[in-house]
């Protein structure tokens, strides 16, 4: 139902999102191969609220749980054709009745799968980022004081701006 005064966004091709989501996979992967030849046999799993390690596991349970869940839901939120096989009510996107209304399917996608790749990325490296403090807690080796408290607020904060650009690409221009 496209109608002559249709808005013409500019196409985005996101490429830009979808690069950082695959480097931060291969980071997490990377990170996955120098944990395993560098950590203990015993690695700290579970970090508590003031940064402290407060449960300790093998390095092979801690890997096979962070790894898949990291790669994994990267590489799901990357898949654009995913998103698109899904029912749209089941997806909760700004404007998106205003877009479909206007024939701009397409763009409305473009920008989703921007945000869901940023989001894929910040989450990898979010993964590696815990990994890495857990082998350096393991180690013994020092690490900046609340470093490991930062990493939650940097990653929501990622999210954040992703989402706030999602917002105002998808804002109405009428």
């Amino acid at each position: 139902m496209t109608s002559s005064t249709a808005p013409q966004p500019k196409r985005r091709p996101g490429f830009a999102a979808l690069l950082f989501a695959v480097l931060s996979i291969l980071v997490l992967i990377g990170i996955a191969l120098w944990f395993w030849f560098r950590a203990p046999n015993q690695v700290p799993s579970h970090f508590g609220a003031d940064g402290q390690p407060d449960d300790w596991s093998s390095k092979g349970e801690t890997l096979a749980i962070l790894v898949p869940l990291g790669v994994g839901i990267a590489v799901l939120f990357s898949i654009r054709w995913i998103w698109e096989k899904l029912p749209m009510r089941f997806l909760n996107i700004p404007h998106k009745e205003y877009w479909l209304q206007h024939g701009q399917r397409g763009y409305l996608f473009d920008c989703l799968m921007e945000f869901m790749r940023i989001t894929a990325g910040a989450l990898a490296l979010l993964f590696a980022m815990i990994l890495v403090g857990s082998l350096s807690e393991s180690l013994g080796t020092s690490q900046p004081d609340g470093l490991m408290l930062l990493l939650t607020p940097a990653f929501l904060v990622i999210v954040a701006l992703a989402m706030w650009n999602l917002y105002h690409q998808l804002k109405p221009r009428d």
